[in-house]
């Protein structure tokens, strides 16, 4: 629970902030990709129930963070330095501060997602059901190279 509340803060705090979500928006990231994440940042995590939780969207909004922080680090940390702001005064300010920090903050949401993904298979394994992490084969591979 404290796993997904600090995930979600982090994204909405440093990662989707108005001097970075119009930089975000300019990739090539997919539909589904920014419709799973949204729905994510705009869930009341404090009446979030991890145990009665469809665990499915759970892996599903793991695999969209993947594909997210994937794109990101691809695309838009190499050239990020070479932005040039559109704001003047403080706002330019703290979008300089943003762009420095941007880097580190992708860096955390890649561990706040990798430590979910963790998480929910450890709960996976703890169940008497078929594990769905097993239905997500390239998820393993997303989390081992974020």
């Amino acid at each position: 629970m404290a796993l997904i509340e600090s995930l979600n803060t982090h994204y909405q705090a440093n990662i989707a902030s108005r001097f970075m979500r119009p930089l975000l928006l300019q990739l090539p990231i997919k539909k589904w990709v920014w419709d799973v994440i949204d729905s994510f940042a705009q869930r009341d995590v404090s009446l979030f129930d991890y145990q009665s939780s469809n665990h499915d969207d759970l892996y599903q909004q793991v695999l969209a963070f993947c594909h997210f922080i994937t794109i990101i680090r691809r695309q838009l940390l190499p050239v990020l330095k070479n932005h040039r702001s559109k704001f003047s005064g403080p706002d330019k300010i703290l979008m300089d501060m943003a762009v420095n920090a941007f880097p580190s903050n992708i860096n955390l949401l890649a561990e706040y997602t990798k430590k979910l993904y963790h998480k929910l298979v450890e709960f996976d394994n703890a169940t008497d059901r078929a594990p769905l992490y097993l239905q997500y084969k390239e998820l393993e591979e997303l989390i081992s190279h974020l």
